[in-house]
């Protein structure tokens, strides 16, 4: 799940990437995208000139990181960084690719190079806010994110990446801002309604964290999770009968703490 949700990301933030790159992926990619083997790579040789060299890893290895190829996405990788180390882009994508392999220390590293060569987009810097959450180092995420905030205050992403953080460090007043603001600048992201649902949740105010897991709930109605949480918040609130609706639920769809509870605490 968390590879799907990465790779997802990932391509929502390279399509993104400023008009100076000279790499234009749709087209590199037509060849492997019109081959069913999910193994597939380019058969034509890499040394013709060391640009297009460089760009033909780079885009294969996209594709293999889409696939879920982490270790061959890698070692492309490391290729087209041999042949062309100053591209911000390569770096950028070796860091997604070795975070998701649990290779924090690299990661970090190569996200760092990435900010280096191009200190002046925010989506480097949220890459390296990742990097470093995924090493569990969530004060320097938090930094990270906030100086991607200061390039772009718009930049919705940074302030839900901010508020996990600061979630992390117990700081859940801080967490809960953050939250609202992601709200405020994308009022569909239902990730955040489930973040600050939580965060609502943990400072025990059960109505507002039933507000946010109802506004989940709406758009996401089989989130196993979402109905626990609501559940609980309806729990505390005194409403049993619902609250064990929602157990009820979650439990079908796989939840084995909401089967516990509901054995629990809803048995008939």
């Amino acid at each position: 799940m968390l590879r799907v949700s990465l790779g997802l990301l990932f391509l929502f933030i390279s399509l993104q990437i400023n008009a100076q790159s000279t790499i234009v992926l749709d087209s590199l990619r037509l060849d492997t995208l019109n081959t069913t083997e999910d193994n597939y790579f380019f058969t034509l040789p890499y040394d013709i000139a060391d640009a297009n060299s460089a760009n033909r890893y780079y885009s294969d290895a996209n594709y293999h990181y889409q696939k879920g190829n982490l270790v061959y996405a890698s070692t492309l990788m490391k290729s087209a960084i041999k042949k062309q180390p100053n591209r911000y882009n390569y770096h950028h994508l070796q860091a997604y690719i070795l975070m998701e392999l649990g290779d924090h220390k690299n990661a970090v590293r190569h996200a760092e190079r990435a900010v280096a060569l191009h200190p002046d987009d925010w989506k480097m810097l949220y890459c390296l806010a990742l990097t470093k959450y995924a090493a569990k180092d969530f004060l320097g995420a938090t930094i990270e994110y906030s100086r991607g905030i200061e390039i772009d205050p718009s930049a919705f992403l940074l302030y839900e990446g901010r508020a996990h953080a600061k979630a992390q460090m117990n700081d859940q007043l801080g967490a809960l801002n953050d939250f609202n603001l992601t709200i405020m600048l994308k009022p569909t992201y239902v990730k955040a309604y489930y973040g600050r649902g939580m965060t609502n949740f943990k400072l025990n105010k059960y109505q507002e964290a039933l507000t946010d897991f109802n506004s989940v709930l709406l758009r996401e109605p089989e989130n196993a999770s979402a109905l626990y949480y609501r559940g609980a918040s309806r729990k505390m609130l005194g409403d049993v009968i619902n609250a064990c609706a929602d157990f009820e639920k979650a439990a079908r769809l796989g939840m084995s703490v909401a089967a516990s509870e509901l054995k629990s605490n809803c048995s008939r």
